[in-house]
């Protein structure tokens, strides 16, 4: 597709957290922007007004990036806003405070419609979107942004005789605190952070913790809890004991608590226009751009990154798009592109639900972005900064957030 320098663009944001604030602060400069929020103040996840219910946090839970690298680039983490005992590694109540900062430093606050429930979001014609609502009048507008984070739908394998065996399954979005566990042996199955800590937390109360997955390396993790033991995922569910793959069998386990994360759901548009098969989201071009229809964007769908900083630069690489500056291909091409994409990752040994994990390669896709936008490049301070924390998870798992930071990497200059 050719894109000509438009008119102003109104343009529709579903989400008031950390993704929906970076689309409407890099956005508004050059389009009209309207947040939709459900809520009814900023920071989606970050917000624990319900006492952590219904949410995929807890009381403990702190960053598992310290505040210096988890900031958006154009506006650092205030020292102010995290409480001493948090140390670098802020909790959720310090980053919903980030997040009303970072809206009230770019002027947002007055663009979004709190309290919106978005029931519909469909096409009117071939330039307009309807967005409908629960409790007032439907709006047009000429493109969406989807920000509606993936934190909220539990993912719940399925294990062959759950529903005939007697034990309890819950789901890490269920956890508050490890005192249900007490003097328990517990199943944990998940290998990624949210795994790890919980593990780690549930050892204080559990008689016994089984820590259940495929990656390798967690045995370093736990090395200082002689009650946590490392296994392989489980299979089977029977009256008695759990078999596990490779045929080991575990025995006498009270609960079991998945921490398999979450699944991507937009209740709001219809099946015919977006596809999600195994947690893989079908259709976009970088992860971005419905490549059909490509005034539908989604931003901060990649997971297993930097989560702010990745998504201003998806946000100004959509901007460059919408204003003319990046000239994509015509809809035809896109969409050969997104289905080369998914189809190259299919060919992999990699299951298709990890299409949106980047990992190691969120620096490349960053790259990419940045290159073809013409945008500016990653700080010299965010690349060190990342060094220095990878640096210091590798020697330290069992307790990186307590190691002190090498503070030159770490010195932020005042917000622009």
């Amino acid at each position: 597709m050719t894109h000509q320098p438009r008119k102003i663009m109104n343009i529709a944001i579903i989400g008031a957290g950390a993704a929906g604030l970076a689309a409407a602060s890099v956005l508004q400069r050059t389009q009209s922007v309207t947040l939709f929020e459900q809520q009814s103040v900023v920071g989606g996840l970050w917000q624990t007004a319900d006492n952590f219910k219904h949410t995929a946090l807890y009381p403990s839970l702190r960053s598992n990036l310290p505040a210096g690298l988890m900031a958006f680039l154009d506006f650092p983490f205030q020292r102010h806003l995290i409480p001493p005992l948090e140390g670098d590694y802020p909790g959720p109540a310090a980053v919903a405070a980030y997040l009303q900062a970072y809206a009230n430093h770019h002027q947002l606050t007055h663009k979004i419609q709190f309290n919106s429930d978005v029931t519909r979001i469909s096409p009117i014609n071939k330039t307009q979107w309807l967005i409908e609502l629960a409790d007032r009048p439907a709006q047009v507008f000429d493109a969406v942004v989807v920000c509606n984070g993936h934190y909220t739908q539990p993912n719940r394998p399925v294990i062959e005789g759950a529903t005939e065996s007697a034990l309890k399954i819950s789901h890490a979005k269920d956890y508050i605190n490890p005192d249900p566990f007490r003097g328990q042996r517990v199943l944990v199955w998940g290998s990624k952070a949210s795994g790890m800590d919980l593990v780690r937390e549930i050892s204080t109360t559990a008689e016994q913790v089984y820590w259940c997955g495929h990656d390798a390396g967690r045995d370093a993790l736990v090395r200082d809890k002689s009650n946590v033991s490392i296994h392989q995922d489980p299979v089977r569910l029977h009256r008695d004991d759990i078999q596990l793959t490779g045929g080991d069998h575990l025995t006498a386990v009270d609960q079991v608590l998945l921490c398999t994360g979450y699944q991507y759901q937009f209740p709001f548009l219809d099946d015919a226009l977006i596809r999600v098969e195994d947690n893989l989201v079908h259709g976009l071009h970088q992860h971005i751009l419905l490549a059909k229809r490509p005034t539908l964007a989604f931003i901060g769908l990649p997971y297993l990154v930097i989560p702010f900083p990745l998504f201003q630069i998806q946000s100004q690489w959509l901007n460059a798009v919408f204003t003319g500056q990046l000239q994509l291909p015509e809809a035809p091409q896109l969409i050969a592109l997104s289905d080369a994409a998914v189809a190259r990752h299919l060919a992999k040994p990699a299951e298709p639900r990890h299409f949106h994990r980047l990992g190691p390669d969120q620096l490349t896709y960053l790259a990419h972005l940045i290159e073809s936008a013409a945008l500016a490049p990653l700080p010299d301070t965010f690349l060190a900064r990342l060094k220095a924390v990878h640096e210091i998870k590798l020697a330290h798992p069992q307790d990186f957030r307590a190691i002190e930071l090498p503070t030159q990497t770490f010195l932020d200059p005042q917000p622009a």
